[in-house]
């Protein structure tokens, strides 16, 4: 394991900066939204209580994520040498390998470091999404996710239709994460090769 250096400090102090902005600007985007009477919260997992929201549950549930997320985003930084320099490269070639169950086995390890520091970054894609839709049916404005979410209500109701609409969001979501993760991996590889050189 390497360890982190001032730059990726920062990135961890970053996400975790955003992860919690925007907790919540989605929590009061979601209020407001609701409020309006134009909005309704489609995720089972949090739905309910006296305004159609919990959010005593919403905060714990987005509490467990980050921490599992900014333990796995060190874990994926600190391993960021072991990751396949075909991920590194050609980011894109890790789009749909991400189905495995222990990300700390030596086989896995390769694709699973750059899988979870692109996940840290897709949850923040996430959350920016439907603080802007929650924001925009707000404010009375023609949302993005209602139309889509009438659909796939349509066809698969209540919790699974749920899970269907999250993964329609993924594939696009994933799909600049893991460009922007890609970015992130070169950067810090070339600066490894550099520090390694200078030390010879």
């Amino acid at each position: 394991m390497q360890l982190l250096r001032s730059e990726q400090r920062w990135v961890v102090v970053g996400w975790t900066a955003a992860y919690a902005a925007l907790t919540a600007t989605d929590a009061a985007s979601t209020l407001l939204a609701l409020r309006s009477g134009r909005g309704q919260e489609a995720n089972p997992h949090v739905a309910g209580g006296d305004q159609g929201f919990n959010l005593e549950r919403f905060l714990w549930i987005n509490g467990l994520l980050f921490l599992f997320l900014l333990g796995m985003l060190i874990w994926s930084i600190r391993a960021r040498h072991r990751v396949d320099p075909v991920y590194r490269e050609r980011p894109l070639r890790a789009f749909w390998n991400w189905l495995y169950v222990n990300p700390f086995s030596d086989r896995n390890v390769p694709r699973a470091a750059f899988h979870y520091l692109t996940g840290s970054l897709l949850v923040l894609g996430f959350k920016l999404l439907a603080m802007g839709n929650n924001l925009l049916i707000a404010s009375g404005s023609r949302d993005l996710l209602t139309p889509v979410a009438r659909v796939v209500f349509r066809w698969v109701p209540g919790a699974p239709g749920y899970w269907v609409l999250i993964f329609l969001l993924f594939l696009p979501l994933w799909w600049v994460s893991l460009l922007c993760a890609g970015f992130l991996s070169r950067r810090w590889h070339a600066e490894d090769i550099g520090r390694a050189m200078l030390q010879k």
